[in-house]
């Protein structure tokens, strides 16, 4: 565990150089949504919300089990952190059975394929104060999940096959010194992510 906080530090100091200014998994038919083809990542608070362009971000996997990849990283510009995991193989990635709902988790505690967590500032006057940063809940609802809308093929690497992913979700954020205090939270986003071939 020291060892992936280590690595998540280090590849997180790294992702602030870059302003980056869809049981767990169920069918969604009743509410289809459009995501943006743009990289970006977007939250929407009872008290504030940002569209952060993410055209620049180029995240770099992290493993975090035998069949999962994942990649996080903070905004310069808002100050939120994300966790995003996905099938550490292409092969897998592109299954179509991966087109839905799943679980939204603790902040880092993704341990499967498409669990998405985050940390982002109470509201706009408190990007720097550690004691309001909203941190998700882990859990899987109706107005609790990640919903994968599309993983498209871009291109091909080395060692890695290059995805573009688009998801919406809704989760249930609350402020660790006053766990009381729950804020509904929801956006989208679209990543450029790599997976390993095979």
């Amino acid at each position: 565990m020291k060892n992936y906080l280590a690595t998540f530090t280090i590849i997180s100091a790294t992702m602030l150089l870059f302003s980056c200014s869809g049981g767990e998994t169920t069918d969604d038919t009743t509410n289809p949504t459009t995501v943006s083809d743009n990289l970006h990542l977007a939250f929407k608070t009872p008290d504030w919300e940002r569209n952060i362009d993410c055209t620049l971000l180029d995240l770099t996997p992290t493993v975090y089990n035998d069949s999962t990849y994942g990649v996080s990283a903070t905004s310069a510009s808002t100050k939120e952190t994300f966790c995003f995991t996905y099938p550490k193989y292409s092969s897998k990635i592109v299954n179509p059975k991966y087109l839905k709902k799943h679980k939204v988790m603790s902040i880092y505690d993704n341990n499967v394929p498409f669990q998405f967590s985050q940390k982002l500032p109470l509201n706009e006057n408190s990007l720097d104060d550690l004691s309001k940063k909203l941190v998700s809940s882990e859990g899987f609802s109706a107005t609790e999940y990640n919903q994968v809308i599309e993983v498209k093929y871009l291109s091909s690497e080395a060692n890695y096959d290059v995805f573009r992913v688009k998801c919406k979700y809704e989760m249930k954020m609350y402020l660790p010194a006053t766990p009381d205090v729950i804020k509904p939270v929801s956006g989208t986003f679209t990543f450029k992510i790599r997976a390993l071939k095979g």
